[in-house]
């Protein structure tokens, strides 16, 4: 489990930091988000979760990056710590639990 987690903060992290790369620095977005989805599908990675599911995780991963260059943009950096805090904690049990259940699979019969 702690390498687990370990892998969705790394996650999160890259999301964090290609929000700020679209953001603030101006990179080209097609590399970054490509890097993001490379990442994104590689977490899951020594887990039973197929094709689909990576897919799946990368695409989230992909839209948290987009979403939060797109936020910080319309509104700037955060002036509320607690809040930014709040939203982070909330963007890692969502995926947390997300890739848990994608790692574990379809229930067997």
């Amino acid at each position: 489990m702690p390498g687990f987690l370990l892998r969705t903060c790394l996650l999160l992290a890259v999301e964090a930091g290609a929000a700020l790369l679209l953001s603030e620095v101006g990179a080209p977005w097609i590399p970054v988000l490509l890097a993001v989805f490379v990442i994104g599908s590689a977490v899951p990675h020594g887990t039973r979760a197929e094709f689909t599911a990576r897919f799946l995780v990368a695409l989230i991963a992909v839209g948290a990056a987009r979403l939060g260059a797109t936020v910080r943009d319309q509104y700037g950096p955060p002036a509320e710590p607690l809040a930014a805090g709040v939203a982070l904690v909330a963007l890692l049990l969502l995926q947390t639990v997300i890739l848990l259940r994608l790692s574990r699979g379809a229930p067997r019969r």
